[in-house]
């Protein structure tokens, strides 16, 4: 990053900013803008309200005008009278054309137009002036713009009166008429406007009398209307006084630009134009304002509003602005330059002083920069290694193009080799090679065919021509067949397309299919010879699709449906009645999923009394996909009537059987487990040779027992698959440890192979196969003396979850003759009597072996030659388990050959590590897991690393070291798998198992005293306390008192047994609390079903060693305190006893007297220090006869004791009472 450029995103940062400041400014300009218009309408509705203010002035003068015209109207009617005095007529001024008098006392002037007449002297006309004099005076002090009233008649005459009379211009526009309104337009009238010199005047006349023109005439000064205008209101535009003519009378004149231009939304848009007439007046009022005028203050004081306002924004986002810079934008540059730049950060960015809040930010980004150039060194080291790669990839690509030449030389003899007659074509129809066959077929070399078309080489053969014409239309590949001579040929025009999908040839090949022209006529003629036999067959028979429409159906299939002859169905579920099809819909589902080849499959007719075998089976294509159903229909009422009888009396003897073998197994339980203890005693030689035969007839005994009730079991149909994920490894390598030692005995090799992509965990009954493979490998041993016995087991076909396996089982031993292949596996049933009476054993291994291979979904079958060997075989299809996930927490490296390649469920576990990659890698593979296979062929002297974690490898072929795992080689990849999945959950050994449970105290219930006695014994010589009862009566008072750690519990005893003493111990502890093991001599899955249900924690079956029931032990007792010590050391306490028992005994007897009196202190004790005493008593009695655990609990409250005063809490002193009445009891129950 350029050190001088800007840090991009405070570009968007700055334009944020500008962004929230103009938001706000727009906001405002809004704002201001409303708020203009409403000062506007507000402004205009005080404009008005001034108008009206000055229009009812106004109305007001022209009311007080009225008045006064018509006081003056009065005073014309009722003239006073009045002599006039003679000096009035004295010094009358005769003018050209009028003639005027002022009358003295500012009585008024006179005036009137020509000469003066004897009618001036009137002595009426004077009573008519005078009355008006006072009238007249009224008028002038009432109105202030009032300037001048005359009264005037129609011969000139005229009566004034004035506020000053020094102006003679105005009586001259009085007498010339100028001020004379127009009276045709109403009474009361406005005269124009008259101006002379400086000033206007107006005048409003009223007109007097209907008869003549006399009026009275009020002038006003237009100048004082205009002041009085002024006075009464604040207006700032222009008021105009405009008579009925509408002439300007007073006010100022305004330029109508916009007149009738309104806006009813904004009526001051074009100005204010107010216009007021009163009714049946003469005068209007017109106000007028431009809006200019009308809007300049309220703009100015917007502005400055505005102005305010965005002094504030802008000052506020300034700030805002300075102080992001300060705390966020000035260090988050300097922050980002360190960042781009690093090493080469400039000075100023280095002196910066950072601050605190930002210091761990700095510290990181050095640490990244400095993590940074490690890593770079690294990658320049990996880059290294990268280019040696590449020059080793470029030699590899190298040899593959000279393989790719070689291989092109190869496709060209290939295609010579091919029968079939094969050509290529450019687009242009030239051809471009052919075979060898094609050089045949045209007769012409392929030298003379290249470059040329098809008619420059034959004229014949236009069948070829037509097809690639075909083939050009519909860019896809055409077919046909044409005959030539006697022979038929398939043809196919295949395009040859460019990456682009462009046609840029053709591939041509042509069969000679006249054998199979002339096989499909035969097979044409066999078919209808089968629908023949079919239609005609004793059995019945249908065809059926898939979806269930019927394809064919045979007579015999209509009788026994009991379907007419010409019945038209087309659905196989309408063949059958609502029962019978939806107990057939689930065979044919379960045909269609499980792929089995044939399903047998019975119907009763209810009507008929009769019973229908259905033998269904699938055909599939050669693509493996279903076509039809086959269902073959017999009538097998007779046959199942007699097969009915045949089993109710097997089902009898099985029965007895199994009793038989159950009451058998409690004695054998006896023999094994007296012989399992003589075995610890000093014996000679002949007593050892004797024992061992006793444990050998015993053992043979019970194998046989448990053959004769695996057998009634099948016979009974009581056989049940139990289903789990077990181990792959762990069964063949069980399996070989039983064999083998068989065989080394005999002198025979054994040989186990187990296909590596045979996944590591199946889903299966493990037991079940198991059995049958050891039932088959035994009888391999017994009937070979020389050569070998092995077990081959390999992969048959691998789906996403599911396996076909095959196992195989075969020897070199004497064979089976064909005639006795028959009947092998039939029950109590061996081979050639002459041989086989030699051999021990009562025929039943195969019948079992063949009923549980079915029972798996599998058919066994054998191949045999007398005097070479057998070989059992069968195949079974195996869910795969869950495969445990591997987390070893350190790298996998599995060494491979280019020949060989990893499983499936290995390859993502292990990297592949070829032998040239070990040496380069030696010292990076500190703390690996390193597979060696056998494949491998790696040199055991080879020098591996020495801190290598784990090497994987098979049996002897490296020297033994603590971190060397040797597996076994028919098994390696599985064992590998196993292994790693479990490195962390190592089994342990038996040892260890039996020094778990060593002193722990065990309760064992059993009505058979022998078997008791027995028991009990096993357990004593592992270090195990025992107390023994021969009835579960008072079980939960006695556990109450025992507290024992475990309880093995027989199922079948008098009065209550196990299952109802369990239930009673359940109801006060859990399982965990106090755990029960189930003894009985009953094997079957129904009964382990049933222990487990009233709550029993695991299930042991007669006869039992010792390391079962240690097994048993450990995995059921849970760890607790009472565990952590044991409770009794018998070994230790017969010692302190010299080996005497009965002084032993004694002993306990007067300890347990003794316990009694501890348990009478315990509960009266109140004070430390007798506390202190007791415990130390009781610890040093305990500890002196074994019982340990007591020792323990009494040695931690003598250390409690020791601070305490007075005890308050008697907690502890209730685990003591407990303890005692423990030993009590167990001293009690041992007598």
């Amino acid at each position: 990053m350029d050190a001088t450029k800007e840090f991009l995103p405070l570009k968007s940062y700055r334009k944020g900013i500008l962004v929230a400041v103009i938001i706000p400014i727009l906001l405002v300009l809004v704002l201001a803008y409303h708020l203009y218009q409403i000062k506007l309408e507000r402004q205009y509705k005080v404009r008005f309200g001034q108008y009206e203010y000055v229009s009812q002035q106004l109305k007001q003068e022209f009311y007080a005008a009225h008045v006064v015209l018509d006081s003056i109207a009065v005073n014309l009617a009722q003239p006073i009278s009045f002599q006039k005095p003679p000096e009035w007529l004295e010094d009358i001024e005769q003018h050209p054309e009028h003639y005027y008098h002022a009358l003295p006392n500012n009585g008024g002037e006179i005036v009137g137009r020509g000469q003066v007449s004897e009618a001036l002297f009137a002595t009426k006309r004077w009573q008519t002036v005078l009355s008006l004099n006072t009238a007249f005076d009224a008028a002038l002090a009432l109105q202030g713009g009032l300037y001048a009233v005359a009264y005037i008649e129609d011969d000139g005459f005229a009566y004034v009166k004035r506020r000053e009379a020094s102006s003679s211009h105005f009586i001259t526009r009085l007498v010339q008429g100028k001020f004379e309104p127009d009276f045709s337009l109403g009474n009361i009238v406005v005269g124009p406007p008259v101006k002379f010199f400086d000033r206007q005047m107006f005048a409003l006349g009223k007109k007097l009398s209907t008869v003549d023109n006399a009026h009275v005439l009020m002038i006003y000064d237009s100048d004082i209307i205009d002041r009085w205008l002024l006075n009464i209101g604040s207006l700032e535009g222009t008021m105009e006084f405009k008579n009925q003519s509408d002439e300007i009378i007073a006010g100022e004149r305004y330029d109508h630009d916009h007149d009738g231009l309104v806006n009813s939304s904004a009526p001051w848009q074009y100005g204010l134009h107010f216009i007021a007439k009163p009714a049946k007046e003469p005068i209007s009022l017109n106000y007028h304002e431009s809006y200019e005028q009308f809007a300049a203050p309220l703009q100015r004081e917007i502005l400055l509003e505005l102005a305010l306002l965005l002094f504030f924004i802008l000052f506020t986002f300034v700030t805002i602005v300075w102080l992001s810079g300060q705390i966020f934008v000035r260090p988050l540059k300097h922050f980002v330059n360190y960042l781009s730049l690093q090493e080469h950060t400039p000075q100023a960015t280095l002196n910066y002083p950072i601050p605190s809040e930002w210091q761990p930010w700095f510290i990181q980004i050095k640490q990244v920069v400095e993590q940074k150039s490690r890593l770079m060194h690294a990658l320049k080291q990996h880059n290294q290694e990268l280019d040696d790669e590449i020059k080793r990839k470029q030699q590899a690509l190298k040899q593959s193009f000279e393989a790719k030449e070689r291989q092109a030389a190869l496709l060209n003899a290939v295609l010579d080799s091919v029968p079939d007659i094969i050509y290529f074509k450019n687009i242009d129809g030239s051809f471009i090679g052919c075979n060898r066959a094609f050089e045949e077929f045209m007769g012409v070399d392929k030298s003379d065919l290249v470059a040329k078309t098809q008619p420059e080489v034959t004229s014949g053969l236009t069948i070829l021509l037509e097809q690639e014409a075909a083939m050009e239309r519909s860019q896809e590949q055409v077919a046909t067949n044409f005959v030539l001579g006697a022979n038929t040929y398939f043809l196919t025009i295949t395009p040859l397309k460019s990456e682009t999908g462009k046609l840029i040839g053709c591939l041509g090949v042509a069969r000679d299919i006249t054998a199979a022209q002339e096989a499909y006529n035969a097979l044409r003629d066999s078919e209808e010879n089968f629908r023949a036999a079919t239609e005609f067959a004793p059995n019945g028979v249908i065809l059926a699709a898939i979806s269930g429409k019927i394809l064919e159906m045979n007579k015999a299939a209509k009788r026994y449906l009991s379907l007419d002859k010409n019945t038209g169905e087309k659905q196989l579920e309408r063949l059958f009645d609502e029962q019978n099809w939806q107990e057939l819909k689930p065979v044919l589902a379960g045909l269609l999923k499980e792929q089995k080849k044939v399903v047998e499959h019975m119907i009763s007719q209810s009507g008929k009394h009769r019973w229908l075998q259905l033998s269904i089976s699938l055909v599939w294509d050669k693509n493996k996909r279903p076509k039809y159903y086959v269902i073959h229909i017999q009538n097998i009422t007779g046959l199942l009537l007699a097969k009915q009888d045949a089993e109710r009396a097997t089902l009898a003897k099985s029965r007895f059987i199994a009793n038989i073998s159950h009451e058998i197994r409690t004695p054998i339980n006896a023999i094994l487990g007296l012989a399992d203890m003589i075995k610890s005693e000093a014996l000679t030689r002949v007593q050892n040779k004797k024992l061992q035969q006793l444990s050998g007839a015993a053992n043979e005994l019970l194998t046989m027992l448990n053959s004769i009730l695996e057998f009634a079991k099948v016979e009974s149909h009581q056989g049940t698959i139990q289903y789990e994920t077990f181990q792959t490894c762990h069964v063949f390598t069980t399996i070989e440890s039983l064999i083998k030692p068989l065989c080394i005995q005999k002198g025979l090799e054994f040989e186990l192979q187990v296909g590596p992509q045979v996944w590591p965990y199946l889903y299966s009954d493990e037991d079940k196969v198991k059995q049958i493979l050891v039932n088959l490998l035994g009888n391999a041993v017994k009937y070979t003396n020389h050569g070998k016995v092995g077990l081959k087991v390999t992969l048959v076909n691998d789906r996403a979850a599911k396996q076909t396996i095959k196992f195989a089982v075969w020897d070199t031993g004497v064979g089976i003759k064909a005639q006795e292949i028959e009947h092998l596996f039939d029950a109590f049933t061996q081979g050639d009597e002459s041989f086989t009476r030699r051999h021990e054993g009562i025929g039943l291994g195969l019948a079992i072996v063949k009923q549980e291979v079915a029972l798996l979904g599998g058919d066994i079958a054998v191949n045999s030659t007398p005097n070479e060997g057998s070989c059992f075989f069968f195949e079974l299809v195996l869910d795969k388990g869950a495969c445990p996930v591997v987390d070893s927490h350190k790298e996998v490296y599995c060494l491979t050959t280019e020949a060989h390649s990893l499983p499936s469920y290995f390859a993502g576990l292990a990297e592949p590590l070829s032998v040239e990659r070990l040496h380069a890698m030696h010292a990076m593979l500190d703390k690996s897991i390193i597979v060696i296979p056998p494949e491998a062929a790696l040199d055991p002297a080879y020098s591996l690393p020495e801190n290598t974690a784990l090497l994987l490898h098979c049996e002897g072929e490296f020297p033994e070291q603590s971190n060397h795992i040797a597996l076994n080689q028919s098994v390696f990849y599985q064992s590998a798998y196993t292994w790693l999945a479990e490195f962390a959950h190592m089994t342990q050994t038996v040892d260890n198992v039996c020094m778990q449970v060593a002193g722990a105290l065990c309760l064992v219930v059993d009505d058979n005293n022998l078997n008791l006695d027995i028991t009990e014994n096993m357990l004593k010589q592992n270090g195990i306390s025992t107390i023994g009862l021969q009835s579960a009566e008072h079980i939960e008072e006695v556990c109450r008192s025992l507290q024992p750690d475990i309880i093995l519990m027989d199922i079948h005893m008098p009065n209550i047994d196990g299952y109802q003493a369990t239930k009673q111990i359940r109801a006060v502890w859990s399982e965990t609390e106090l755990p029960v093991i189930a003894l009985t001599a009953n094997a079957s899955k129904e009964e382990r079903a049933k222990a487990t249900a009233v709550g029993m924690n695991d299930y042991l079956v007669k006869p039992i060693n010792s390391t079962q029931a240690c097994k048993a032990l450990a995995s059921n007792i849970f760890q607790s305190d009472k565990t952590e010590e044991a409770f009794f050391d018998y070994e230790f306490a017969l010692s302190q006893m010299m080996q005497n028992e009965t002084f032993l005994q004694t002993m306990l007897d007067k300890f347990a007297k003794l316990c009694h009196d501890y348990l009478e202190q315990v509960a009266e004790i109140e004070q430390g220090s007798a506390l202190f005493e007791l415990a130390h008593g009781i610890k040093g009695a305990a500890a002196g006869l074994g019982f340990k655990r007591l020792a323990k609990v009494a040695k931690d409250l003598e250390t409690q004791s020791k601070t305490i005063t007075t005890i308050t809490n008697r907690t502890d002193l209730d685990v003591l009472t407990n303890a005692l009445s423990q030993v009590v009891c167990f001293i009690e129950l041992k007598r």
